[in-house]
Parts: structure tokens; C-alpha cells; sequence
């Protein structure tokens, strides 16, 4: 799976001391729930794959099951942090009025917040706080494949915009601001910004033990089409994460190198090809993988296979995408699937 790793700058500079030093750096870890067990290191009877470090530079991204959110935001930004009132969170520049806040457990309907935004003072405290001269209605943005009007407020310094979205329990502001001389300049970052933004459902099962995010338009989960486990699809079955779950203490890499394509059989997958992989990122660390293409229905499908071992059993992970979509649905959706993937077990 091709994949695009945003890290802070202090991470990258991190990683080159401890290689130097014949070290390994640690992958980031996303955010999870308080209180829940992390998974400890394989046992002896099965060494997995040693980790391998990482570094990019660039923008950073930031997940939270506890936000059900995700987005990726300028490196040199501050947060992403907990907004000072309220629930949510907020990306700014470090030195200027200039950020985006994502608040969230908002009551009512959208249309009513819209309606009212911008009749009393607009901002967060300590970011970016004014009382507008005007308010006018705006252009729709896309935000997390769902349309939404939006409205801008402004005086004399400063200038802002929201939009609010519907979720599943509650209703998301998401509201970007700048000073007025810079506000043009910043819509590329601000637009940049609005479709990185991933909105998410927490997904626990006890009785497997497992916990992690979907998109919250995808599917409700469901079994794996054989043997035990767990199915994530988006709602056309086009993009999807299966996660088998193996009761045995094996070797991932001998189980990989016997793995054939006839697994994906009961999807319809056809004429099926088989190489190497990118490795799966799961568990804070990185796995060997197997990549190949099927076809089915005429469309060409890439998927990635890898075994991940996980206390006393072994999780057969597999990801699949039409080929065309494979990198944006690496990038996004299987990111954080496997990387906000929990063991919920005691």
C-alpha cells in the first residue's frame, strides 16, 4: 500500500539521531481511548518483523476515536489541541490569527446553527476572538463527502467562515479564520485543509476483542465472508478492510509466504496476480505484506494481505481497492482503520 506519513519535524530529526545510532524509531501513534490495554510485543514463539523508521515532512495529521475525526493540517501549525470551551479541537499558526477549529456534541439542526452564527461574537478564546460587522451566506463545501452550506463573517481585522455538519449523535462546526489582508492568500491551505477532513465511527466488538474507526458512511460492520472476524466496506463494496482472526501462535512471515489468492475467491476476484508489498502499518508498527490485482465485474482490483501477530493469535489483515482509487484509499480510509486498531482484551 502506497502511503503518505505526515510527522512533526522534531519526530524526523528524532528518528536520524536513533538510526545513527543503530537504533530504530517509533511510529506515531494515533490517538486511543483512555484506559485501554495497548497490545504487548509478539511472544518468542513468534518474533514478528522488526519495525521499520519512518520520517516526512510536510503537514501532519491527527486522528481521535474520542472525536470520531480526522484531518491533516500545516507542520508548522500549533495542535492539534482541545479547544479552551466546548468539546472539539483547533489547528492555528503559532505567532497570527489564523487556524481552523473542528467542534463537536453540538445540539440542534445545522440550518438552525448556520441561521444563528455571527449574531453574537465569533472565535475561541485566546485564538481569534471578534464581534462581526457582516454576516452573509457563502458557497457549500464538501466536507467529508457530505455538501454543506457555509456563511462568513467579518470587520475590519479578521474574517471567518463555518459550516455545520450532521453526524450520527450529535452535530460538527467546522469554522476557519484569518486576518482580512491575508484571508485571500490562505484559501488554498483552508481548502487543503476541509478535504483531508474524515469523519468516523467508533466500531467495538468484545467478543473479538477489537475496537477501531469507519467512515461514517461506509457499511455497518459485518462477518468476514468466511471463518471469524470482521468486515469494514464503503456502501458500493468498492473499498473495504477485512481483519480474520486466526487462534493460533504462528510465524507471520511463513503464513504470508503461503498465502494464495484463492482467499479472495468468495468475492468474486478473478484472475488474481501476487508480489511483494509496501508492509501494513497496524499495532505501531509495521508489517510484511503481499500485493497483487484481481479483476471483478470488468473493474481492476489492488489489494494487501499481512499477518499481524496480536498476544496469543494472529490477524490475517486484508485491504482492497479499484486500482484507480487504491493510493487516495490508502492514504485515508486504510490509514486509519489499521492505525486506530485496538486489542480490547484484558
Amino acid at each position: 500500500m502506497k502511503r503518505i506519513r505526515f510527522f512533526f519535524a522534531f519526530v524526523f530529526l528524532l528518528s536520524l539521531v536513533l538510526s545513527a545510532c543503530g537504533g530504530t524509531a517509533a511510529p506515531a501513534v494515533t490517538e486511543a481511548p483512555i484506559g485501554v490495554e495497548q497490545p504487548p510485543a509478539a511472544t518468542e514463539e513468534a518474533p514478528p518483523p522488526v519495525p521499520t523508521p519512518e520520517a516526512a515532512l510536510g503537514w501532519s495529521t491527527t486522528a481521535s476515536t474520542r472525536t470520531e475525526l480526522s484531518f491533516a493540517f500545516p507542520g508548522e501549525w500549533d495542535g492539534a489541541s482541545p479547544l479552551t470551551f466546548g468539546e472539539g479541537l483547533f489547528v492555528k499558526h503559532p505567532d497570527q490569527p489564523i487556524g481552523m477549529t473542528f467542534q463537536i456534541a453540538l445540539k440542534g439542526s445545522p440550518a438552525e446553527l448556520l441561521a444563528a452564527w455571527g449574531k453574537k461574537e465569533i472565535g475561541v478564546v485566546g485564538i481569534a476572538t471578534f464581534t462581526p460587522d457582516a454576516v452573509e451566506d457563502s458557497p457549500a463545501v464538501v466536507i467529508s463527502r457530505v455538501e454543506v452550506p457555509t456563511r462568513t463573517a467579518s470587520n475590519a481585522e479578521l474574517k471567518a467562515r463555518v459550516a455545520y455538519v450532521q453526524r450520527a449523535k450529535d452535530v460538527l462546526e467546522v469554522m476557519w479564520f484569518a486576518p482580512q489582508d491575508q484571508w485571500e492568500a490562505l484559501q488554498p491551505v483552508f481548502e487543503k485543509i476541509l478535504a483531508s477532513v474524515e469523519i468516523w465511527r467508533v466500531y467495538s466488538h468484545s467478543g473479538l476483542g477489537l475496537q477501531t474507526m469507519y467512515p461514517h458512511d461506509w457499511q455497518t460492520p459485518a462477518p468476514v465472508w468466511e471463518g471469524d472476524g470482521i468486515w469494514f466496506r464503503a456502501q458500493d463494496d468498492s473499498r473495504a478492510m477485512a481483519v480474520f482472526i486466526h487462534n493460533e501462535i504462528a510465524d507471520p512471515v511463513q503464513k504470508l509466504a503461503e498465502w494464495q489468492p484463492d482467499r479472495l475467491a468468495g468475492l468474486g476476484m478473478q484472475d488474481c496476480s501476487l508480489a511483494a508489498g509496501d508492509r501494513m502499518d497496524a499495532f505501531s508498527a509495521q508489517w510484511e505484506s503481499r500485493l497483487g490485482e484481481c479483476s471483478r465485474a470488468g473493474t481492476v482490483y489492488t489489494f494487501e494481505v499481512s499477518f499481524v501477530p496480536n498476544k496469543n493469535r494472529l490477524l490475517e489483515i486484508i485491504t482492497y481497492a479499484p486500482k484507480d482509487e487504491w493510493q487516495q484509499a490508502g492514504e485515508v480510509s486504510f490509514r486509519h482503520l489499521l492505525g486506530m486498531l485496538i486489542d480490547l482484551r484484558q
